[in-house]
This record gives structure tokens, C-alpha cells and sequence, in this order.
């Protein structure tokens, strides 16, 4: 994960420190870079820490030319979140947001609407620009419940809001000096008395004013305490009148600005906060780290870390008697600053630690991109496929596979890519896009969260190396966007080139998970050295469809005019370029024995119209045998129906072969690709022979054998029909496992 933080570079106080501890443990887990548009303080330290950071800088506070420079960077980088701090970089991020398209949070270090009310020309600009600002970003840290629920109240939505609180690391080692040293070189004179400290810029909202009247209270009754003031601000000068007024001024000290914050808590006996408003500062953090006795009114998160005589005391805000109160109880009990400065430290360690801070950025960033994600992605899976060609099997497979998710999943939303996507939507029901539109294909690819290659040997270059170019191409686009890919069900090879084989295995070793349909894939696998992917063996998806009824199956017989009352055996073959020179005449004699000796009439059924058909046509016509052949094209049901009616197969189609055991039909294959000898294997069925070489003889004596010994065959064949059969159920479930995985991830 790669997220580009922006911010002022001249910030100060609790948003430095957060920023600072936020981006130093964040980057042991993911990449964070830090941009600042000014050379000041929080910049001047932030490019000596081992923390990407860089300098993008503006003119004057509305120069807007840094913008080009951000988006350059930007797409570079390919950041997946921009997560801005403060008023100036809230506003940059504004007008940043349109040219980009990445989710963009803002952390709301405090409330908006007082940051600038110590200067009115300030408060009537920057203030109303931070609070446009802020309804442009996505999303929002509020840095307590309470600012949650105050951002809430200002319509803010809800859903769109991540409370997290402030921390501190435990584990550093901060240089500290002693405290006679610290206190002598700002010329302290504290020697006997009790030291209440409290630091800060002097601005209104930080209620120094309520502090200065306390201090009057608490003296009182008590005159041995001495309070610090460390700051600066341009409530300094109202401060020292006020000090002076109250008759105080000698127990009043103004230190300045403080670098050395952990040398100034070190130094006092009570640390105190006195604030008409805060999120959740990291000033009591910083004083919990160092187990210091601490006062503060109750605003903001506050409360959460400060528990009345548990970890420090509250006061009502805005009410100096109350503060006064509060701050001499601790004055006048030694043993009581101890027990809570301790008990401050022990809460804040188990609560508010650096890790936590960095595990809940994590949360909420891989939050905030899955919910971009589904945000956008408007289909769950695609599937891509040999589709659209009015291939039987290749249709098949599509049609289970959809069927076999939607029972997973009843709501999935299924995008395929089919070379008649018209054809495609209006027969299953899904969204389609024509699969060699390739910037309309890559355009969707972004809307989806799944890539499935959807059965079938895709991944070959016996019928050609482009329609392998394209299958490759395709799943790695598809990583290159992000989706989970996966092989459903598919067959491997064979692979001839030693181009092809190189870049299937960079492909295949992209996926997330492979299924293949026979074993013979899982070797053409390991020895092209698959080896970065889980991989299980299943079946072909189409093996668990169901046939239509006998009804049905009558009545398409009807339609076709074949003889209902007839005795059949289906024949399924392809023109192929390596067929027998004599094929035609061969199975034509192999037609005529079967007619002749068991009284069986052919019934061709073609898987690919009309290419089968016309090698169909010359079989049937050299043989003289009256035959059938189907006219129509038919679904993966109505064939299953069609071919249970007859008493074997012979198939050089794989899907015919593959129809046929699934309704315990006995089998001969013609082998025109290693698939069909797999699939044979596969099955445990040894009758087959090579299209090459048709040897009429051997086939009539396969014949014989199925017609003397049907039973023990399908007994056999459905034996074996029933492991694959249950071995088809965990694809689907792999595919919607890997979308939930998808919902849970970046």
C-alpha cells in the first residue's frame, strides 16, 4: 500500500507530533511518503527522519501551481490514498481531488472552526476555507469519539467518519535533560517550591486565560507553588496583563517557545491542560509517557485518558474556581501525584500505544479501499472463455459455471467476454462484452474483482499461439488491476513453443488459484514450472448438470423428426487437419457394421455448427446407412437428454465423450488432441484410438466388447464419473472465496 501524506510543513505542537509517530510506525507495514509546501518547522525536522518526505513549494498560501507537481507525483508513484493534515494542505487537497482518482481522508486534529480565532482576518478566510475544504474529502479521522460526534453534528456523515485517538510510543528513548539544569538555564528560581506547568501556543481556544485565574485560586491558599508557561502566541501579551492584574505576576513564569517539551515535563510537578476545546492532545500523552501528575478540563476526548483520581483530575472547561480546585488537590498531596502520574502512565501504555495508532491507520486504509473498491466495481467476476463461437462444449461449460456460482452466490454479478455478446447476455442472463474490444475490455476489467478463465483448454498452442497471446494477456491485465485470477477447471497444453511455454508460466504463476480438469494438466504444469500458485485437481464444470426430462428429450425428437422408438449410437466428429486421409471412408464402414450387426441407427450429434455438420454429411452419405443428425443447436441439458438415449458414443469431440459418462453412457474417443486421451485416462476408460490412424478393425472389436459387457462398464464408468462429479462442487466455492478475499483486501 503506497499512501501520500500532505501537510503544511510548518506546523507545530500536537498535529507535529501526531504526524511525526503516525508516519514513523506506519512505514514499517506499507510505503508513506510526506509532501509539505513550506520550509518550516515541521519540515526543517521531518527531511532529517528516515521517512520518505518532500518538498512541493508554494509561493504564497494559494498558489496552486504546486498542484501539477502533486499529480505528476501522484500517478509516478501510483499512491492508492492521499491523507491530508491541516487547514493549507486540506484546501490543496480540494482542488487536487478532481484530478485524480484516489479516495482522499483528512484528519481532524481539532475543531475547525476555532483554529484561527486569535486573528479575525484569519478567522474570516482560513477558517471558512478549512470548513469548505473539508466537505470535499471522502473521508474523515476525528481524533476522538467526541470529535466524531461533533462533526456528526455538524452533517457530516457518519459512515464516512474513523474516530481514532491519539498515541505515543512507549518504547522511545527521548534525550532529557535534568531538571536543575533545564530550570536554571531559562533562570528558574524553584528551589522549595511545587511546580504546575502547563505548554502550548497562546491562543485563544487553548484558554491560558482560565489558567492565569486558577493560578490565582490555587494561590490563595497555597502560596509555595510556581507556574510555567511555555508557548508563545499572540494571547502572550493579555496573559502577563492578566497575571499582573490578578496580583500574581511573581509566581507566574513565561518560559517562551519550548523545544524540549519531555525536559519541560520532566521539570514540573503537575502537568495541566486548560482548554475550552481539544480532540485529544498529545501534550497529556507526553506528560503520561513521563508519569506526570496531570489537571485538565474535561473537553474533547479528554475523559477518555483523564479518570478522575484514577489517572489525573478534571475540571468543568471555561471555570477557573473549578481548575483551581483541582490543580491543589494535587499541589497539596505528594504521595497522590505519584499514584496518578503512575496510574496515568500504566492507562495510557495498555490504551493509547504507537502500535495502536499504526493498526488502526491500517484498518482504516484497507477499510476505506475496499470500500472504493466496491464503490466502483460494479461485477463480481468475469469470466473469459472460448464463448460465442457456437461451440456445444465451450457454451456448456459457460452455462455451468454461471449456474454453478449463482447457487454460491445467488446475487453475483457475472461479466463475460464473448465473441456474440448479444447472444451471450439474452441466452444466460449476464452482462457481455465483445471479447477482442480490447480498451472496452480493459475499462470493465477495473469494475470487476474476480478474473476467471472459464474451463476449456485455453492455455495451448496446438490450434494456434494467438489465441494463447490473448488468454495470457488477459490475466495479466487483469493483475496488473488488481483482481484475484484464477483457472477454473481448465485444461493445460500441449505447449510447442518455447516462447509460449515462457510466457504461460509468468502468467500462470500470477494466479491466485488454479483448478485443472484432468492430471495430465497438473504435469504440463510442473514441468513447465508452475510452481508460485495453489493448484488442485477437479473435473470438467459441466459434469454435474442435470438432463431434461424423457418428456423433453420426446418431444426434440419429435421436432427433429427422429424416430422416437429407434435404437440409437451417437457419433460426434471435426474437420481436423490431421485426420485419417480416409476418415470418412473408414467410419463409414464402422457405421455400416454397427447398423448391420446390432441394429443400431447413427445419430450424429455436431458440438459446432456448421463446421461438424459437413463432415457429418459425408460420413452419411458414403455409408448409405439411414442416419439422423441433429439440425438444431442445443444446450448442455437437452444434449445430456439426447445422448442418454443411446447405447455407446464415439467422439472426437470432448464434450460429446464428457455428456456421454455423465448419463453412464459407454465411450470411444478418436483422439485429435492429448485432451481426449486425458479425459479418457481420467475416467479409466482405455478405448480410444488416434485420428491419424483410424484402424477400422480395433474400433468394431471396441464395439464388441461394450456390446458383451455393457454392465460391468457402466458400472465402471459411473463409479468414476461420481469422484469427478464431486470434485466439481469446490470450484465454485474457490471462485467466491477468493471474491470474499478480494472484499477483505487492498
Amino acid at each position: 500500500m503506497k499512501v501520500l501524506h500532505l501537510i503544511s510543513g510548518g506546523d507545530k505542537g500536537g498535529a507535529k507530533t501526531h504526524v511525526f509517530a503516525l508516519l514513523s510506525a506506519l512505514k514499517e507495514d506499507i510505503d508513506v511518503t510526506i509532501a509539505c509546501f513550506m520550509e518550516g518547522v515541521f519540515y526543517q525536522e521531518i527531511k532529517n527522519m528516515p521517512i520518505n518526505s518532500i518538498l512541493i513549494k508554494q509561493k504564497f498560501r494559494y498558489d496552486m501551481s504546486v498542484i501539477k507537481e502533486l499529480v505528476a507525483l501522484i500517478r509516478k508513484e501510483q499512491f492508492h490514498l492521499i491523507h491530508s493534515h491541516g487547514a493549507r494542505a486540506n484546501f490543496i487537497a480540494m482542488i487536487l481531488k478532481r484530478h485524480i482518482g484516489i479516495p482522499i481522508i483528512s484528519t481532524v486534529h481539532s475543531d475547525y472552526r476555532l483554529d484561527f480565532t486569535q486573528n479575525l482576518y484569519k478567522k474570516l478566510f482560513f477558517t471558512e476555507l478549512n470548513a469548505v475544504s473539508l466537505r470535499f474529502m471522502d473521508y474523515y479521522i476525528a481524533v476522538s469519539d467526541n470529535f466524531k460526534k461533533m462533526l456528526v453534528e455538524r452533517n457530516f456523515k457518519d459512515n464516512l467518519i474513523y474516530p481514532v485517538y491519539n498515541a505515543i510510543d512507549f518504547n522511545q528513548k527521548v534525550e532529557i535533560r535534568d531538571k536543575k539544569t533545564f530550570l536554571e538555564e531559562h533562570g528558574v528560581d524553584y528551589e522549595g517550591k511545587i511546580l504546575v506547568g502547563i505548554i502550548g501556543r497562546f491562543d485563544y481556544v487553548k484558554g491560558h486565560d482560565i489558567f492565569i485565574k486558577a493560578c490565582a485560586e490555587v494561590l490563595k491558599e497555597n502560596k509555595n507553588v510556581l507556574f510555567l508557561l511555555a508557548g508563545e502566541g499572540d494571547e502572550e501579551e493579555n496573559l502577563k496583563k492578566s497575571a499582573r492584574q490578578l496580583g500574581i505576576e511573581n509566581n507566574v513564569v513565561f518560559l517562551g517557545f519550548i523545544k524540549e517539551i519531555y525536559s519541560f515535563i520532566n521539570a514540573i510537578d503537575v502537568n495541566v491542560l486548560s482548554s475550552y476545546s481539544e480532540s485529544f492532545p498529545y501534550v497529556l500523552l507526553e506528560g503520561a509517557f513521563m508519569k506526570k501528575a496531570t489537571v485538565s478540563t474535561a473537553v474533547g476526548g479528554i475523559p477518555d485518558l483523564i479518570i478522575s483520581d484514577k489517572t489525573g483530575y478534571l475540571a468543568e472547561p471555561a471555570n477557573p474556581q473549578d481548575l483551581g480546585k483541582q490543580i491543589l488537590k494535587m499541589v497539596n498531596d505528594d504521595e497522590k501525584r505519584i499514584e496518578l502520574g503512575n496510574g496515568l502512565y500504566d492507562y495510557a501504555k495498555s490504551n493509547f500505544s504507537r502500535d495502536s495508532l499504526k493498526n488502526r491507520h491500517l484498518e482504516i486504509y484497507n477499510d476505506v479501499l475496499k470500500r472504493e473498491k466496491e464503490k466502483n466495481k460494479l461485477f463480481d467476476v468475469v469470466l473469459s472463455g472460448y464463448y460465442g463461437f457456437s461451440n456445444s462444449g465451450d457454451e456448456a461449460i459457460l452455462e455451468a459455471i454461471i449456474s454453478r456460482l449463482k447457487e454460491e452466490k445467488e446475487d453475483i454479478k457475472i461479466l463475460v467476454l464473448s465473441k456474440q455478446p448479444k447472444e451471450t447476455t439474452e441466452k444466460y442472463g449476464v452482462f457481455s462484452l465483445y471479447r477482442y474490444n480490447f480498451p472496452k475490455v480493459i475499462k470493465y476489467l477495473k469494475s470487476v474483482r474476480v478474473f476467471i478463465n472459464g474451463g476449456g483448454s485455453l492455455i495451448q498452442d496446438i490450434t494456434s499461439t494467438n489465441s494463447l497471446v490473448y488468454y495470457t494477456f488477459l490475466m495479466n491485465s487483469a493483475k496488473n488491476l488488481g483482481l484475484k485470477v484464477m483457472l477454473y477447471a481448465n485444461g493445460i497444453g500441449p505447449i510447442t513453443k518455447k516462447i509460449n511455454v515462457e510466457r504461460s508460466r509468468k502468467a500462470l504463476n500470477r494466479c491466485d488459484y488454479i483448478t485443472l480438469r484432468d492430471p495430465d494438466s497438473l504435469k504440463e504444469l510442473e514441468d513447465m514450472g508452475v510452481t508460485d500458485v495453489p493448484i488442485s485437481l477437479s473435473a470438467d464444470a459441466t459434469l454435474n448438470t442435470k438432463k431434461i426430462s424423457d418428456e423433453e428429450v420426446k418431444e426434440i425428437f419429435r421436432k427433429e423428426d427422429i424416430d422416437i422408438n429407434g435404437k440409437y449410437f451417437g457419433l460426434s466428429f471435426r474437420q481436423w487437419k490431421y485426420n485419417d486421409p480416409e476418415f470418412v471412408r473408414k467410419i463409414s464402414e464402422i457405421v455400416k457394421y454397427v447398423n448391420k450387426t446390432y441394429g443400431l441407427t447413427p445419430l450424429f450429434i455436431p458440438m459446432q455448427f456448421p463446421n461438424d455438420q459437413t463432415i457429418s454429411n459425408e460420413i452419411i452419405s458414403m455409408s448409405g446407412v439411414k442416419s439422423y443428425m441433429l439440425k438444431r443447436e442445443y444446450g448442455v441439458k437437452e444434449l445430456l437428454g439426447i445422448i442418454s438415449c443411446t447405447e455407446f458414443v464415439i467422439s472426437m469431440r470432448l464434450h460429446t465423450l464428457i455428456y456421454s459418462v455423465s448419463v453412464n453412457v459407454p465411450i470411444i474417443g478418436i483422439i485429435y488432441d492429448p485432451k481426449i486421451k486425458s479425459f479418457m485416462d481420467y475416467v479409466n476408460q482405455n478405448k480410444y484410438i488416434d485420428t491419424k490412424n483410424i484402424e477400422v478393425d480395433k474400433i468394431i472389436e471396441m464395439i464388441n466388447d461394450i456390446e458383451v459387457d455393457t454392465d460391468n462398464i457402466k458400472n465402471t464408468l459411473e463409479e468414476e464419473v461420481l469422484k469427478l462429479k464431486k470434485l466439481c462442487y469446490q470450484d465454485p466455492k474457490i471462485a467466491i472465496s477468493l471474491l470474499e478475499q478480494d472484499n477483505k483486501q487492498v
